[in-house]
């Protein structure tokens, strides 16, 4: 059986690192976690990708949570929804600044491991940092736009920041096709 040893990640990688061993077909696996929230979150992916799964405590900051594909008709939920994911702030909420920017790449590498991608990512106000300035950021939209994934950047944003010859993914836009898209597709936010 195929073991993935998750202990040292963070959220979400225990969850797409389990994903990942889904979608290569493995059909009985474990995944060794050190926190009881990744236990949790693990569950939960299970349940949607018609996973059941059992957890051994193997010590206080170690479980082993093992994962067996159900002969039940799937749980999984298919989802064909046109939509597009909105970046206004190169940061997630208003906590503390460094924590809240890694929030926002971890949401960003959760996107890139949907099945369902969206149509267009937009960035603008401070969201386009996230095309220019942050390599991490600037990585994750590549892989979205290699998947079809139109990644646009407001060029008045880009202006008033200084940051129109440093966009490194994708391609400048305005308000007027922000509005537009945005009020024909489900608008996703984090």
């Amino acid at each position: 059986m195929k073991k993935v040893d998750a202990r040292e990640v963070e959220c979400p990688m225990p969850v797409i690192m389990a994903k990942r061993v889904i979608n290569e077909g493995e059909e009985e696996f474990s995944v060794l976690v050190a926190e009881q929230i990744a236990v949790d979150n693990l569950n939960k992916m299970a349940d949607q990708m018609n996973y059941k799964t059992s957890v051994e405590e193997k010590s206080q900051n170690e479980f082993e949570v093992k994962f067996v594909k159900s002969k039940s008709e799937s749980n999984k939920k298919e989802s064909s929804e046109n939509y597009i994911v909105v970046f206004d702030a190169d940061k997630i909420g208003e906590g503390e600044e460094n924590f809240s920017k890694k929030l926002i790449e971890s949401f960003i590498v959760a996107l890139t491991e949907q099945e369902n991608y969206p149509d267009y990512v937009i960035c603008y106000n401070k969201g386009v940092y996230l095309t220019t300035e942050r390599e991490n950021t600037v990585n994750d939209f590549k892989k979205l736009e290699e998947g079809g994934v139109k990644i646009l950047s407001c060029g008045l944003c880009l202006d008033n920041y200084n940051l129109k010859d440093k966009l490194k993914v994708g391609s400048i836009t305005n308000m007027y096709e922000i509005v537009g898209l945005m009020s024909t597709h489900k608008v996703v936010r984090p």
